[in-house]
């Protein structure tokens, strides 16, 4: 910690927090060391605010995503990287994976994507972060049951593979704008699957 706060200019303090936070998540010794390291480079980064709750995002990214403490710089490197060059904040983009993240990786999804689609959806709609990513979980949850793939196949909107299981997330979204892409907002069949899709308060 003494290292990290001299070498960065980071807060002894705010990295004992941090330091806290991720024992409580079950990371400890050399690993927690690791992860302390790649998190306190992230008071560096203009688009990081506050390194706290970046820890927390991190136990979430850690525990949801799978790729362990080695990875994690990466993709919080990732994370840097799209709120540097999109609108959204890299605050919205940790809220998100918190949010989503699980729903979005047990449909199959990658960290890469989950940012990606969060960031389309706020760049268009301006949203808050806090309704995109209730709206996604929503909608990741309910695309995989049974019925609302079947729905969909009524409007060309294949979900399954050729084995028989869901093509994920990321790709369901792209094969959703292909088909919604000529229908205006107004559109019955827009409202139809608008509203299978995200619930009546979610639409």
């Amino acid at each position: 910690i003494t290292s990290l706060s001299v070498s960065l200019g980071t807060s002894s303090k705010d990295l004992l927090n941090v330091t806290r936070i991720l024992s409580q998540a079950g990371i400890r010794a050399n690993e927690l060391e690791v992860a302390l390291a790649s998190l306190a480079k992230t008071t560096l980064a203009p688009t990081f605010e506050d390194i706290e709750k970046t820890a927390e995002g991190a136990v979430a990214i850690i525990s949801q995503f799978g790729q362990g403490v080695g990875k994690l710089e990466e993709q919080l490197g990732a994370i840097n990287a799209v709120a540097g060059q999109f609108a959204v904040e890299s605050g919205d983009l940790i809220g998100a994976v918190r949010r989503f993240g699980g729903v979005f990786k047990s449909a199959g999804g990658s960290l890469e994507e989950l940012l990606a689609l969060f960031t389309s959806v706020r760049a268009t709609t301006r949203e808050s972060s806090e309704s995109i990513s209730t709206g996604l979980r929503t909608i990741f949850t309910r695309i995989q049951r049974p019925k609302t793939i079947e729905f969909l196949k009524q409007f060309g909107v294949e979900l399954l593979d050729v084995e028989g299981k869901f093509v994920g997330p990321f790709e369901a979204a792209k094969r959703l704008s292909e088909a919604l892409s000529g229908l205006g907002e107004g559109d019955i069949t827009f409202v139809r699957i608008a509203e299978e899709l995200g619930g009546f308060r979610q639409i």
